[in-house]
């Protein structure tokens, strides 16, 4: 037998967060039928506590949430997946917080957050992180007819491939042998981009603070002192962290006045924040209700009605082809939901407007089939009103800004809360499951250069977070109480930041105000952009020196150095890696933000039939080929050292 298909194949993954776990599932549930009686042997690598990686670990404050709601939140299949291998009842996150409930004593940290939980609550990340550690052990246990699984609580330094298997290389010394490789690190660190060396260099020189890109609980905070102005860039999930703990966690306390509105009560120890993007406004509240739906099919998104749109072959633009479809895709979810939950608030049968809708071949016609079909405009989809709430609005002055940004939080708090408002949920299941088709139209390499480069994670990512992965609503009404308090301030939309160093300050402007805001310090409240060349991360830089990985990229005269850069690892549609010369590497294979593969949550809804699922299955039984294939695997020659 080859030295090469053992009778013990070895897999080792490096990450033993989400994914991982996922993949390991997969890979014990297709045992049986592809395992071919062989005994996988799987070291899962990681320096974090496997289950939870480093997003959900347990060791950070109990005061950053997970921005799902309990309710809403699995990492095991159930039988609305739709993939080859078999699928068993997996246990959601609220069933295991009901059981936690009933077992753990009151006094145990994650038994007593449990007793407060119910499905529309937002658990805490620790709390997250003890359900990813349950599952993992429960995968583990239940795999152990076929898999051994050995936990490393150690970093991967280096990853080389030869004639005999790959060479795995610990942090603490050791080396494993194995047949397969599986990348699973989740969000990779990078190294300052120029911009921001330049932009730390100069603070430095005038004694001001910038802290870069980073992820929220792992940045130094410090540095920011008690009463400072602070501008912040970026009013996503990074900024609201940055609130919760530059103030809650700073001894501040938010509490409810005699009407019932939340009011912070500052410690004096928290700095005062400026927070600024292109929108001027948080990302849009997580859905506060369970909906039972049933989601609305896809119609002019799918994979059919693309290739029928556009044939078959076509590089397709995600901006001029594909966003009028996505839209028109939202607007049908809105409309399905509306007549089908809330037919008191329309004016025409369905089948009439159904009709009329799918009919319309103009943007003119839809809207005027929407005026006479729906006859408050509340009840209308409006994607530009929604993406750009502040656009093309203007205010004479600060205070009437804070009070415009305070009602649209408001509005949208309100509006999140309520189910009569249920066709945000209709919209909020049909984004996810547009998502699903963009990620097989990435996958299969249909999206031009520029849109794989640039729209994919710049305007479809963009958007998406902000109407589907918006934090939850009382973190929005702790922002609310925070503005009102005068710890937060708005800065508008479109904002433009500067370090004037000749005067020693960070300048803000705004398109929705006049002045300027001037400060001494800078957080950018976002994580890194992917950039594989740039990261510390020693395995991406050794395979990429060697040759055995490259960036995913494309020619270009226009852009610099003749090139497009994605940031991204390379794969093939089999997640393979993809070497210097251009061939799949036969032992690596990578999954996450930091590959050009599809972009896939590690987290889904119970009965959705989530990509994650159908990316874990396909990956598992790819890697069952390659560890019980007859023939020796064909050596690597690109970069062998």
């Amino acid at each position: 037998m080859s030295p090469l298909v053992p009778d013990r194949p070895t897999l080792c993954v490096v990450g033993a967060g989400p994914t991982a776990i996922g993949v390991l599932e997969r890979l014990a549930a297709s045992a049986p039928e592809l395992s071919d009686g062989r005994r996988l042997q799987v070291h899962l690598v990681d320096p974090f506590p496997p289950g939870g990686g480093r997003v959900w670990r347990a060791e950070q404050p109990d005061l950053l949430w997970a921005n799902s709601l309990v309710g809403d939140v699995t990492v095991l299949p159930d039988p609305s997946v739709v993939v080859e291998g078999p699928v068993a009842e997996g246990t959601t996150l609220w069933e295991w917080v009901r059981d936690v409930a009933r077992a753990r004593p009151a006094e145990d940290p994650v038994g007593r957050e449990a007793r407060r939980l119910g499905p529309a609550s937002f658990p805490s990340r620790p709390l997250v992180s003890a359900y990813l550690r349950w599952v993992l052990d429960t995968v583990v246990a239940a795999a152990a007819p076929w898999l051994d699984v050995h936990l490393h609580a150690t970093r991967v330094v280096d990853v080389h491939s030869g004639p005999g298997g790959a060479r795995v290389r610990l942090a603490d010394g050791a080396e494993l042998s194995a047949d397969a490789v599986l990348l699973v690190q989740g969000h990779l660190d990078a190294h300052p981009t120029a911009g921001e060396r330049a932009t730390a260099a100069a603070a430095d020189r005038r004694g001001l603070t910038y802290l870069p890109t980073g992820y929220t609980a792992d940045v130094d905070l410090s540095a920011l002192a008690p009463g400072e102005d602070v501008l912040v860039r970026g009013a996503g999930l990074a900024f609201v962290d940055l609130a919760v703990l530059l103030t809650n966690g700073r001894g501040g306390r938010f509490e409810r006045d005699d009407a019932g509105r939340l009011r912070y009560q500052p410690s004096g120890s928290e700095p005062v924040l400026y927070v600024g993007s292109r929108r001027g406004v948080p990302y849009r509240s997580k859905l506060g209700y369970p909906w039972a739906g049933p989601p609305v099919p896809l119609r002019f998104f799918t994979p059919a009605a693309v290739d029928a749109a556009f044939g078959p072959d076509r590089l397709l633009d995600l901006r001029a082809d594909l966003a009028p479809l996505i839209e028109r895709e939202l607007g049908w979810a809105h409309y399905t939901e509306l007549f089908r939950a809330h037919p008191e608030r329309t004016a025409v049968p369905w089948e009439e407007f159904a009709d009329g809708y799918a009919a319309a071949a103009t943007r003119r016609a839809e809207r005027a089939l929407v005026a006479r079909a729906v006859p408050d405009v509340i009840d209308r989809f409006d994607l530009a009103a929604l993406d750009r709430p502040l656009a093309g609005r203007w205010f004479p002055d600060p205070g009437t800004l804070q009070d415009a940004v305070r009602r649209h939080v408001r509005a949208d708090l309100a509006r999140a809360a309520d189910p009569a408002h249920s066709t945000d949920a209709a919209v909020f299941t049909a984004l996810l499951q547009c998502h699903g088709t963009i990620a097989g139209l990435v996958a299969a390499r249909r999206l031009t250069p520029r849109s794989e480069c640039e729209d994919l994670a710049g305007w479809w990512m963009n958007l998406f977070s902000y109407l589907a992965s918006g934090p939850p609503g009382p973190r929005l009404e702790e922002l609310l109480a925070l503005s009102e308090a005068g710890v937060l301030h708005f800065l508008g939309a479109d904002v433009e930041i500067e370090l004037d160093e000749g005067a020693g300050v960070f300048r803000a402007r705004s398109s929705s105000r006049p002045g300027v805001t001037e400060t001494r310090a800078l957080v950018e409240a976002r994580l890194p952009a992917p950039d594989v060349v740039a990261t510390p991360d020693p395995v991406v830089t050794g395979l990429l020196r060697r040759g055995e990985a490259r960036e995913r990229a494309f020619a270009d005269p226009t852009a610099p150095g003749g090139r497009r850069r994605t940031g991204r690892l390379d794969v093939d549609p089999e997640l393979r890696l993809v070497t210097a010369d251009g061939t799949p590497h036969p032992r690596v294979s990578a999954v996450g933000y930091w590959t050009a593969g599809a972009q896939v949550a590690a987290f889904a809804r119970p009965r959705s039939n989530a990509p994650f699922f159908r990316q874990n299955d396909a990956l598992a039984r790819e890697l069952w080929r390659r560890l019980t294939a007859p023939a020796e695997l064909p050596a690597l020659v690109v970069g062998a050292a």
